[in-house]
């Protein structure tokens, strides 16, 4: 693996363009970086990415060194904060691991993926989601990232056990041209509600159970791991009708 990225999560600092040292913040863990990183290693077709945050720039630097070396490999940034906020961190350390096909775009993403959209930019091979993490800005970022990723291409997505963006991926697991690639988990913490939910529950089938709660209450009674970090991938065009719906969330 790249030293940068080892030099990074061994001191727990990193260095702004100012100079100034900043202790490591807003960062994948190494877990979910190279859960990146193997799903673009081991796929050759994921040529060009997107990605929307930088901060410390570890996602980008898992991405980008999957991807080095490949012929037309180009990786977009958003990220609206990176030099006003973050010291232009991030960019510093794509630039100290010798990425060169990385360019970096400091607008809102809202106002940047419908302009890439129009422009014709796309398809992309692989879109990376960790900006804005409320529900509606989620959900917008995922809406344009459908439509900017070609079939075939993947769609990940961090934090998704943050309340607002799991309910995203809730959402976007029931779309019909997307298939779970994988996810990066942990173990659920457990005080004694959390033991004896399931137990007051059990004299119902937990078929009956799903049949019955949102799938985000389900998965707090019942089920024993949280995703962290999700990779769909888009399998077919997005062709619901317009009056689709699904009952998700």
């Amino acid at each position: 693996m790249n030293s940068v990225i080892e030099q990074i999560y061994a001191t727990r600092q990193v260095v702004g363009k100012s100079g100034r040292v900043q202790e490591l913040h807003s960062a994948i863990d190494k877990e979910e970086g190279e859960f990146l990183y193997r799903i673009l290693s081991n796929d050759p077709t994921l040529v060009k990415t997107l990605e929307v945050g930088c901060a410390c720039g570890l996602s980008s630097l898992y991405i980008c060194e999957a991807t080095r070396g490949r012929s037309g490999a180009h990786h977009t940034i958003i990220d609206p904060h990176q030099n006003s906020g973050y010291d232009g961190v991030g960019i510093r350390n794509l630039q100290q691991a010798g990425v060169g096909h990385a360019q970096l775009i400091e607008e809102r993403s809202e106002f940047v993926l419908p302009r890439l959209l129009e422009g014709g930019s796309g398809p992309y091979d692989f879109i990376f989601l960790d900006g804005w993490h409320t529900f509606d800005h989620t959900l917008l970022d995922s809406f344009y990232a459908t439509r900017l990723l070609r079939v075939g291409g993947v769609l990940a997505l961090d934090d998704a056990d943050w309340e607002s963006v799991g309910r995203v991926v809730d959402f976007l697991l029931s779309y019909p041209c997307y298939e779970e690639l994988g996810r990066v988990t942990r173990v659920r913490a457990r005080g004694w509600k959390g033991w004896l939910a399931p137990k007051l529950a059990s004299p119902l089938s937990t078929r009956r159970w799903k049949a019955l709660l949102s799938r985000n209450a389900y998965r707090k009674i019942f089920e024993q791991r949280i995703t962290r970090m999700i990779a769909l991938r888009k399998r077919s065009e997005d062709a619901r009708s317009w009056t689709w719906h699904s009952e998700a969330l």
